[in-house]
């Protein structure tokens, strides 16, 4: 059996006719739109959509086979010896220029010392006086550490000179008289890394010899003016007869990353011209000519792990 439609009224048979004529305009519309319109491969695409970036935030993994923890612990305490050395160089160059009168009379000159670096890297030294509450520097005077020595007359943070110079004068009481009695040389180190620290830095007691270990690092509390340890290698002081001349190799006391003194021994003679390379339990480091585009330096670390 099958079904059977109901005859449509004349209301029904009126909306049909008017649907039937709206679908042919709406065709003949889309005809002609398409008939007038150039071919899909003519018709430009805009890119509207946004650049996706995939952002890697892990660490990238070491070449050398050392860790990242590695690279970056001895990063940190190469810059503080990069820092040091710079240090050391400037007072002996800021104390000749003294001597020799540049500051003034000799004996009448600033007797502390100062030496920094600008933000774009210009090494500039000098001399300076400080008040008794070591909160106003006095009798500031500047040079260039480059070219001809000009005087350097730029705007300087002198309360940053005063803040190093009281650090290093209480880091200085705090362990000067142990390393006295136990004869062991030794300057204080104000250094920025960028947090302001002191270092400890142990000088050799004869000609033609270097000291490996024996370092200790200092900076202020954060909530008071009492010191805080950052580092203390005083138990691994140790002196060596230094060769004539060829390759240096340097052996550290440290598990794993060298002390700060070790890399300022190492960056000393290299930059005096002799092959370094620095040994410890898990790698051996060696400096090598090269670029560093995060430092600026010219002598670059490679680490080569030590199997076992």
């Amino acid at each position: 059996m099958t079904d059977s439609l109901p005859p449509a009224s004349p209301r029904s048979r009126m909306v049909r006719r008017l649907l039937i004529a709206v679908s042919a305009l709406l065709a003949a519309g889309l005809g002609s739109a398409c008939a007038g319109a150039p071919p899909v491969a003519e018709v430009p695409v805009p890119d509207v959509s946004p650049v996706q970036v995939a952002v890697d935030t892990a660490a990238p993994t070491p070449a050398d086979g050392m860790s990242a923890d590695f690279h970056a612990r001895f990063a940190r305490n190469d810059v503080r010896a990069r820092a040091i050395v710079y240090w050391m160089q400037c007072t002996a160059t800021v104390a000749r220029l003294r001597a020799e009168g540049r500051f003034g009379p000799a004996a009448r000159a600033p007797r502390a010392i100062h030496c920094s670096r600008t933000s774009d890297g210009v090494p500039i030294g000098g001399v300076f006086d400080i008040d008794s509450s070591f909160a106003r520097v006095q009798r500031l005077g500047l040079v260039r550490l480059d070219g001809a020595r000009p005087a350097y007359t730029d705007a300087v943070d002198t309360t940053a000179i005063a803040a190093a110079f009281h650090l290093a004068r209480d880091v200085h009481r705090q362990v000067n008289r142990s390393w006295t009695t136990k004869k062991r040389p030794f300057s204080v180190v104000p250094i920025a890394t960028p947090a302001l620290e002191a270092w400890v830095i142990p000088r050799a007691t004869k000609a033609r010899s270097y000291v490996v270990g024996g370092d200790m690092g200092f900076a202020r509390a954060a909530t008071s003016d009492s010191l805080q340890l950052l580092d203390d290698h005083s138990a691994t002081w140790t002196q060596l007869n230094l060769t004539a001349s060829g390759p240096l190799r340097l052996f550290s006391s440290v598990r794993d990353v060298a002390a700060v003194t070790d890399l300022v021994t190492a960056r000393w003679y290299a930059e005096l011209g002799r092959g370094v390379s620095l040994s410890t339990p898990a790698a051996v480091s060696t400096l090598e000519a090269g670029f560093d585009p995060a430092t600026g330096a010219r002598l670059v670390w490679r680490h080569t792990p030590v199997t076992k």
